[in-house]
């Protein structure tokens, strides 16, 4: 494995700037690391991810937390495709909170609440084609000719499973048109964003600084949710991993959500 050690500096909304050591893992996944600034505590915080999309704010936050920094000497925010997930991360509790989808961690350990409690969790969600030239057609003389943007992730409902299925049910032949594969949501948006890709699918939280047209594929999607150890149980702590991953608000806009803290988080 290659270490790549880069200084990082974040604005907080504090009087100076805190200056965190991210470390970048070159492997079969990416993290991105800091520390808390602890003398005392040892413990380092796991948080696996889907996407690299805000890791490093997200990880900032969570170093930045005074709550924390009490129980938790580092940070580590990590991503890797779903597939590479295996169940004995699960019950070993390999990582404090994950993001993925119910289904699927029951797939790998089908008592998978002795485990991890959601911290929080999704209602269903809407997914649709978009463009930013017109109004996608579900018809092959549409879809001819243009570039469109899937994830590698084959795990992936809104990037992979569900725009194929989309194709399929129409009677468009995938493999007589031009799909481009991406390794994360950031590049995919971007290529979007720049051209470069005609198509893409994505939730109503998508954003974009032009207008986009959009045609729904699904409007009963499965969303992704956040996990949580159960044996995590300081409701505090739990309240600062849903703030920290609060950047992570637009993905999941227009999605009903539910905290599993008693209380609402102040």
């Amino acid at each position: 494995m290659v270490l790549a050690t880069v200084t990082v500096f974040f604005a907080a909304n504090i009087a100076v700037n805190m200056v965190y050591d991210l470390t970048i893992a070159e492997a079969d996944y990416y993290r991105t690391s800091c520390q808390t600034g602890s003398q005392e505590q040892q413990a380092r915080l796991t948080v696996l991810l889907v996407t690299a999309h805000q890791a490093g704010d997200i990880a900032s936050r969570l170093c930045q937390s005074e709550s924390i920094s009490k129980a938790y000497g580092s940070v580590d925010v990590s991503w890797k495709p779903r597939t590479q997930l295996s169940s004995q991360e699960l019950i070993t509790e390999a990582y404090d909170v994950i993001w993925s989808r119910e289904h699927v961690l029951i797939g790998l350990v089908p008592n998978i609440g002795q485990y991890y409690d959601p911290l929080l969790h999704f209602d269903h969600y809407s997914v649709y084609w978009l463009s930013l030239q017109n109004t996608p057609v579900l018809t092959a003389e549409y879809f001819q000719e243009k570039r469109i943007g899937l994830l590698a992730d084959k795990n992936s409902h809104t990037h992979y499973l569900l725009p194929l299925e989309s194709l399929h049910r129409s009677g468009i032949a995938s493999d007589s048109l031009e799909l481009v594969h991406f390794q994360d949501t950031n590049t995919l948006y971007q290529s979007f964003q720049n051209g470069e890709i005609d198509l893409i699918t994505g939730g109503s939280g998508y954003t974009s600084p032009t207008p986009v047209y959009s045609t729904l594929i699904d409007d009963d999607a499965i969303a992704a949710s956040f996990f949580v150890r159960q044996a995590l149980s300081n409701q505090t702590i739990r309240c600062e991993l849903i703030h920290a991953l609060s950047p992570l608000k637009s993905l999941w806009q227009g999605i009903a959500l539910h905290q599993s803290v008693p209380q609402t988080c102040p």
